[in-house]
């Protein structure tokens, strides 16, 4: 399970990349913890909540920004689709 969190994490936060991974792990399966270039914020906050347990502050301060800024990004998709579907009201 760690190197799972591990991998994801460091692909997420641009500390590697996918590639770097699968070379570190040449002849045994790389592993990540869902798709880390498409996670959802519920398995952001399963990670995060990992991190906690290790007790890795640093990393869980980065995923609670990664989240919020997931968060934003999702209110603004849902607001631009409203928009386009209903039309824009100006006031």
């Amino acid at each position: 399970m760690d190197n799972l969190m591990r991998n994801s994490f460091g692909v997420l936060t641009n500390r590697c990349t996918i590639d770097d991974i699968l070379d570190n792990y040449k002849g045994e399966d790389a592993m990540f913890y869902g798709n880390p270039l498409d996670l959802r914020t519920e398995e952001l906050q399963e990670m995060l909540e990992y991190f906690e347990n290790t007790e890795e502050y640093e990393y869980c301060g980065e995923l609670k920004e990664l989240i919020d800024a997931k968060n934003f990004a999702d209110i603004d998709m849902f607001l631009e689709r409203m928009a386009k579907k209903n039309g824009i009201t100006q006031i």
